[in-house]
C-alpha cells in the first residue's frame, strides 16, 4: 500500500514538473499555449496551429520593442510541409507593431517597434503564428539573437517600455543552439541557460 501511495504521489509530481510556467525571470520560449505550459505537440497534417512566443516572468513592467531570430529544423527536402499561415505582432494585445524583419516558414528575424507597451505579465505574449503540416514531419524550433543585435551577448532582446531600456533575456531551454520547442518529434526539458564553457566541460 506505502509503495502504491508513493507511485501515486511520483505521477502527480512529474505532471506537474511539466505543468508550470519556467520559473526564471526573462526567458523567452515557443509554446503552443498561451499560458506558456506547452512546448511539445502532435500536429496532424493539414491542422492549422497557433504557436506564441511569450517571455515568462519579465522584471521589466511593459515591452515596446523586440528582436529575435527563428529557426525551424525540418528534414532536409521537406521544407515546404511547413506552412506559415500567418504571422501576428502582439497577439492577444491591443497595439499596432512595425516588423522590418525578414521571414520565411523556415528560418528569419523579427525586429518589431511597437506602437503601445505591452504591459508584462508571467506570460507575455510578443508574437504568434498560425502554421500548418503539409505532413506529418518532426520540427524543432530555435530562438537566438537578431541578425544585427542592439545588443552583445548572442541571445533575443527585448525594450523595457519604462526608459525605453534594452535588455537580452534567455531562451527558455538553455541557449539558441537548444530547440525551444518541438513538433511531432521527443519533448525538451527546460534546463538553466548554460555558457559555451559549461558546454565544453561536459565533453572533458
Amino acid at each position: 500500500m506505502k509503495t502504491l501511495l508513493v507511485l501515486v504521489l511520483s505521477c502527480f509530481m512529474a505532471s506537474s514538473v511539466f505543468a508550470v510556467i519556467d520559473p526564471d525571470p526573462d526567458m523567452l520560449g515557443i509554446y503552443f499555449d498561451m499560458d506558456a505550459e506547452n512546448n511539445c505537440m502532435f500536429v496532424e497534417a493539414n491542422t492549422p496551429f497557433f504557436a506564441f512566443l511569450i517571455l515568462t516572468n519579465s522584471t521589466a513592467p511593459a515591452i515596446n520593442a523586440y528582436e529575435f531570430s527563428f529557426y525551424n529544423c525540418v528534414c532536409t527536402g521537406l521544407e515546404n510541409n511547413l506552412f506559415m499561415m500567418a504571422s501576428n505582432i502582439a497577439h492577444g494585445a491591443d497595439v499596432g507593431g512595425i516588423d522590418v524583419g525578414e521571414h520565411t516558414a523556415i528560418e528569419g528575424a523579427y525586429i518589431v517597434g511597437l506602437a503601445e507597451a505591452i504591459p508584462t505579465t508571467e506570460a507575455t505574449i510578443l508574437h504568434s503564428w498560425q502554421y500548418m503540416l503539409l505532413a506529418v514531419l518532426p520540427v524543432q524550433m530555435f530562438i537566438g539573437p537578431s541578425p544585427m543585435p542592439s545588443l552583445p551577448g548572442g541571445l533575443p532582446v527585448v525594450q523595457n517600455a519604462v526608459g525605453s531600456i534594452l535588455m537580452t533575456v534567455g531562451t527558455s531551454t538553455g541557449g539558441p543552439d537548444f530547440p525551444v520547442a518541438t513538433l511531432n518529434t521527443d519533448c525538451i526539458v527546460a534546463i538553466e541557460n548554460v555558457s559555451w564553457g559549461d558546454v565544453k566541460a561536459l565533453y572533458r
